[in-house]
Parts: C-alpha cells; structure tokens; sequence
C-alpha cells in the first residue's frame, strides 16, 4: 500500500509539465544599428498626440512606446560636425490592445484572445543652419502578437516588451537603411 502511495505521488509530480514563459525582455540599444549623423545637434519631437482611449493602452506602461524610441535615437544617435540640425520626429506610437474569437481553438483552449498591435512611423528630417531641408526620408513600422485572455500581469507586460523590443529592432534595421538610402552624403 506504501509502495503504490508513492507511485501514485511520483506520477503526479512527473506528469505535471512546465508552462512556457516568456523571459523578461532586456532594452540594450547596442544590440541594435548606430548612426553618426554630419550635424551639430539632434531634435527630438513627439508630434502625434497619444491615445488614451480604448482599444489603445500604450498609455499604461511604465515606459510607453514613443519613450522607448527617445531612448533608442538618444543611444544610437551621434552627431559629428559643426553645422545642420537633425530632426527626429516620431508621427506616431501607438500600441492597441483587441478581442478576437479564435476560430481554430480546440476543445480546451480559449476562445477569446487579445490581439496587441504597435505602429511607428517616425521622420528623418537634416535642416541646414538657416532651417533648409537638406534630406528626409520615413519609417514606418507595423508588427503584432497575440495571447491568451486569462494571463497573469507580468506575463503580459513581457508580451507587451517584447513587441516593442522587436518592433525598435524592425525599426532600427529599416532606419539603417533609408537613412543610408537618402541621407549617405550625411552619415559616416
């Protein structure tokens, strides 16, 4: 009886399966494209008003989606030379969180999942020193993800990190490249 007490115990314990997490997502900006800029200094404007209204919740993280692109052009960006000013102008920054019925899920999976979609478009403007367009060029970044409706809050805000985490990595990889496209005269 002992014997088959302990089995039972040792069946339970190793039939119980770990859930998969999603580690915690670290920001290091050195992972991602530097730019020396020919200019004198760098501008960074908010134009876009945020969005405090259902379904966007960008709002209600303690970094939000335009301060991680301030720190990503704060890190990355370097200005080399006494003349031009670079502007950097983020249009929008918008995280949005939606319902949607899982047509595909089986018997005991959720029905209802929540769809998180972030949009950056930001533009790259180099004015000379009596306020000239010398170049210009704009990025515009969409990705999404989903999860389940019944998570836990720190499992949501690393869904939520890594989307902005992979979202500033498509950004910076799109910036590397129309930055060389239509600024390469201004960039070392």
């Amino acid at each position: 009886m002992k014997n088959l007490t302990c089995l039972i115990f040792f069946l339970i314990i190793f039939s119980c399966q770990p859930i998969e997490k999603i580690n915690t997502v670290v920001f290091d900006h050195n992972q991602l494209s530097k730019f020396e800029i020919l200019a004198k200094s760098i501008e960074i404007n908010e134009i876009f008003e945020k969005k405090i209204s259902d379904p966007f919740i960008g709002h209600t993280l303690d970094i939000d989606p335009s301060q991680r692109i301030i720190n990503w052009a704060n890190d990355n960006f370097k200005t080399i030379g006494n003349e031009n000013l670079f502007v950097i102008s983020i249009l929008d920054a918008s995280l949005s969180q939606t319902e949607f019925k899982n047509i595909e899920a089986k018997n005991f999976d959720e029905k209802i999942n929540y769809k998180y979609e972030l949009f950056y478009l930001i533009e790259f403007n180099l004015l000379d020193n009596s306020g000239n367009l010398i170049s210009t060029t704009l990025v515009e970044i969409s990705r999404s993800t989903t999860s389940g409706l019944l998570i836990s809050i720190q499992d949501k805000e690393n869904i939520i990190n890594d989307l902005i985490y992979h979202s500033l990595r498509d950004l910076s990889y799109e910036a590397n490249l129309q930055i060389k496209k239509y600024m390469a005269d201004f960039i070392l």
